[in-house]
């Protein structure tokens, strides 16, 4: 009998500490987590805005109105590593990116991407395009097209960048959005966001979380 109590003791006593040893186990996760958020620091300031001209000149654009229509053409826009007003150019467009973007990334380990979000209905649509495949994302709303500007330099009519000519030296300088049929569920606005990054921890639960980054709002209403 006497045996029988203790081993039954014993057995209590090894799954309580089984037990506390997976809570500890858990708080030590949780901790681990915790500091590893709080240790992320992002060291890369790079100026970048969207823009809006020609060789001669950009003027920098946070705001425009849109009406949608299927098929048609919501606007190309111009990126630029800057958050000048203005921006004269001397050299191009093309020549001109790339000799200011060459200022900031000279380990050549920047990147840019887009965040395209908008609401259909009460539901929230977000997602990222850091290459030419994601422009298909949620393509039923709005169709993205980017462009390299500085690898055509010199050249009068180009067409967007295709997955299978992206490389590491693709630069995304303009990126053309377009509404397709579905395009007339979305509500009130859809925002752009432009970043650069240099590694996947610059983004949170998929979303960018840098300091390098600019919007831009095309406001669907007058309540925009």
């Amino acid at each position: 009998m006497y045996k029988k109590i203790i081993i039954v003791l014993v057995i209590i006593v090894l799954c309580c500490g089984c037990i506390n040893t997976k809570k500890v186990e858990k708080k030590k996760k949780k901790k681990v987590d915790v500091e590893y958020e709080e240790k992320y620091k992002d060291l890369n300031n790079t100026p970048i805005s969207f823009y809006s001209g020609s060789d001669g000149g950009l003027i920098k654009i946070t705001k425009i109105n849109k009406k949608l229509v299927p098929f048609e053409d919501i606007g190309i826009f111009q990126i630029y590593p800057s958050n000048e007003e203005v921006i004269g150019l001397s050299s191009g467009f093309g020549n001109s990116f790339y000799n200011e973007w060459m200022k900031y990334n000279t380990n050549n380990n920047l990147k840019i991407g887009f965040n395209i979000k908008f609401k259909d209905n009460d539901e929230e649509i977000s997602y990222n395009i850091l290459n030419p495949s994601n422009c298909m994302d949620k393509w039923e709303y709005v169709m993205n097209y980017l462009y390299d500007d500085y690898a055509n330099r010199g050249k009068g009519f180009y067409s967007h960048i295709e997955e299978n000519e992206y490389n590491e030296n693709t630069l995304f300088t303009s990126i053309k959005i377009q509404s397709n049929d579905k395009a007339l569920n979305i509500k009130d606005k859809i925002v752009v966001t432009v970043f650069t990054y240099d590694s996947d921890d610059d983004f949170l639960d998929g979303e960018y979380r840098g300091n390098s980054s600019s919007t831009l709002t095309i406001c669907l209403n007058d309540e925009c």
